[in-house]
């Protein structure tokens, strides 16, 4: 079997954005009539989503087109040792992944065969989920932080509907200005930010009790000294973990954190290699890898990092952030690592999650259960991904106008 075309599909996500305002996926075609799905992470990427889409056929069209799909790790150290870096980056692993996972779902697909079977069989039945706590639509954000009430009911809501887990980021993307006297990322929180990140925690836990685990993310944002700050601060609402206290790619720091806390450290959303988490281990910095399959690499770079980890007393909970085959292509890892503890969720998968595939994830009660259909056992709906194709104008969601500190 030889990869022999492909399509590349930038899709806009109807408000209320769930998971991202574009999508990014794509279709890898085979010289046996069969064809695979997979989905490319984009949070990172600074160019427009029709630039994103010349860059994944250029990659398709240099590493993939006339290779054997089974050629995973060929095709991953192809693209690593090419091209001056011989080194990961964000965006060109981002790609690479997306084409990796729909190399897995061709193969899957030519054995007859659910790819998490190839992966090493099931440890489990389903997939444990947990949602990010978000306000409800309708809801302007800045209003819904600054109400507790609105914040506790929100949880109780989310918990209600099977989810036995709640991660949140309580403090703002923070790029400097007057609210932080002038300083820039990594900082020192301020007083206030400290007393609301407890009011809304306290909020939570009022509402939920011990019925959710309740993780806090900071999107790498504290000095490690103020990381240790907020630590403090929040290990009274006994946290599941505490997420990339400080800038990615600085394991020394983060360890300086996980050694002054008893709340676990989590660690990787925005790391690319094997060689960045095998220094996390090294430094003792993470008990938690909460790497992004759609971004390191796909499934077989992510079953590597998880043997890592294994090893070395450390957990797995899979980033997932973007359209359907990123969630799908999580779960197929999750349901076969002893060393999973939880994976993110988007909402329970229904409207137009559903709507783009042509087999809707099965989201039961805070848990995904996988099919054994052949492959990811969930394709694209290409007519439904055609008729909400992007513009030239459309932009992904991090792109900000410049400030002044």
């Amino acid at each position: 079997m030889k990869i022999s075309g492909y399509e590349v599909f930038a899709v806009a996500n109807p408000t209320p954005h769930i998971g991202g305002p574009v999508w990014m996926f794509l279709r890898l075609d085979s010289d046996t009539g069969l064809s695979g799905y997979g989905e490319v992470f984009q949070s990172s990427v600074f160019s427009p989503p029709l630039t994103l889409s010349r860059m994944i056929s250029d990659l398709i069209e240099e590493f993939a087109i006339g290779r054997d799909p089974q050629e995973l790790e060929l095709f991953l150290h192809s693209i690593n040792n090419s091209h001056y870096t011989r080194s990961p980056d964000l965006t060109k692993m981002a790609i690479a992944s997306g084409v990796e996972v729909a190399m897995w779902d061709l193969i899957g697909k030519s054995l007859g065969q659910p790819v998490h079977a190839l992966l090493g069989g099931r440890m489990r039945r389903s997939v444990r989920m947990y949602s990010y706590l978000m306000p409800p639509q309708g809801i302007a954000s800045d209003d819904f932080w600054s109400r507790p009430e609105a914040i506790g009911e929100r949880a109780a809501e989310l918990v209600d509907w099977g989810f036995t887990g709640l991660k949140l980021d309580p403090f703002p993307l923070l790029t400097g200005g007057d609210s932080l006297s002038g300083q820039v990322v990594p900082v020192q929180p301020t007083r206030d930010l400290l007393e609301r990140a407890e009011t809304i925690l306290a909020a939570i836990r009022g509402a939920v009790g011990t019925r959710a685990d309740v993780m806090v993310g900071t999107h790498g944002q504290f000095t490690a000294a103020g990381a240790v700050r907020v630590a403090d601060r929040i290990a009274r609402f006994d946290p599941l973990w505490f997420e990339e206290p400080v800038p990615p790619g600085n394991p020394a720091e983060m360890a300086k954190v996980a050694r002054a806390t008893t709340v676990p450290i989590a660690a990787g959303e925005r790391l690319v290699s094997k060689a960045a988490f095998a220094e996390l281990v090294r430094n003792d910095a993470a008990a938690i890898f909460n790497y992004d399959v759609s971004q390191i690499g796909g499934l077989l770079e992510a079953r590597k990092i998880a043997g890592l980890a294994e090893a070395n007393g450390i957990q797995i909970t899979p980033h997932v952030f973007g359209g359907p085959l990123v969630a799908v292509a999580s779960m197929h890892l999750s349901v076969t690592l002893p060393n999973l503890l939880i994976q993110e969720g988007n909402g329970v998968y229904d409207g137009f999650y559903a709507e783009l595939l042509d087999e809707p994830l099965d989201w039961t009660r805070g848990y995904l259960v996988p099919s054994d259909r052949p492959g990811m056992g969930h394709d694209l709906n290409e007519d439904v991904a055609r008729e909400h194709a992007v513009s030239a104008d459309d932009r992904f969601q991090y792109r900000r106008a410049a400030q002044e500190y």
